[in-house]
């Protein structure tokens, strides 16, 4: 696949980028308008991109289908995976935490306002939670995660919403501010009263404990991972959302905020 590695941006290379402007519309075109800006006032500066996608170059050409006809796979429609620099850069650095973890298989949590899970073997992706999209997975501050596309049929036929509502709602009205009503910020949902703050949090931390299982399940050991004493009906609440008591296994969080083990 092309843009797997850092490349100059030129021109032509720029205009191939606004392209992929529809993968992520909340970050592209925000992430192209300086290199723009820059390339009109200093032409002859270089300036190289490094792809958010790139690091999950390394999954299986299985993990990156979608169940459609196989033609729209050989034209791209596939799990792309983001927050790949995230990933990459606790990848090299946590051999110096954990070198057990970081040469066998791990799971990595980017919590934050956009969240992602990562299933790592000897510090390359083997699964992403994001796909061709990076409203894909875990639910986020704004964004719904993972959605059954019946219901985006759903709300074009029976309500009336066209392409760029949808995307407001997917992108920008969903998520833990969708849920609370109250705030996309998770410190806020824990300082508020509001029951449906509490009602966010909690299928927050259901939606990474459900993924966890589902990352897990796509490696060789999934099996060291999932087990029924630790699926959500039975784990404690006090229990965090990943656990790094089975062997050959581990869990970092970029990000977390402050007391979310409580709930999770």
């Amino acid at each position: 696949m092309d843009y797997s590695q850092p490349v100059r941006v030129d021109a032509p290379m720029l205009a191939a980028l606004e392209r992929f402007v529809p993968l992520a519309p909340l970050h592209q075109p925000h992430n192209l308008a300086p290199i723009r800006r820059l390339m009109e006032r200093a032409p002859g500066l270089p300036q190289v991109a490094c792809f958010d996608t790139a690091f999950h170059r390394s999954n299986a050409e299985l993990v990156q289908m979608f169940g459609l006809p196989y033609a729209m796979f050989e034209q791209g429609v596939r799990r792309y995976g983001f927050h790949g620099l995230s990933y990459e850069y606790i990848a090299s650095v946590l051999p110096q935490h954990s070198p057990r973890a970081a040469a066998g298989r791990t799971v990595v949590l980017h919590l934050g306002n956009g969240a992602s899970m990562c299933a790592m073997q000897g510090g390359r992706s083997v699964a992403s939670s994001m796909g061709f999209t990076a409203v894909d997975g875990l639910m986020m501050g704004t964004r719904t995660g993972n959605l059954d596309p019946g219901v985006v049929l759903y709300l074009m036929d029976q309500r009336g919403m066209d392409t760029r509502a949808v995307e407001k709602l997917l992108y920008s009205q969903s998520g833990l501010l969708g849920i609370s009503g109250v705030s996309s910020d998770m410190r806020a949902l824990l300082e508020s009263r509001e029951p449906r703050a509490a009602l966010a949090i909690d299928l927050y931390c259901y939606r990474i404990r459900r993924q966890l299982g589902s990352l897990a399940a796509r490696s060789a050991a999934s099996m060291r991972w999932c087990s029924p004493a630790a699926s959500a009906r039975t784990r404690p609440r006090s229990a965090p959302a990943c656990s790094t008591t089975r062997p050959g296994w581990a869990c970092n969080a970029t990000s977390r905020p402050t007391r979310p083990a409580a709930r999770c």
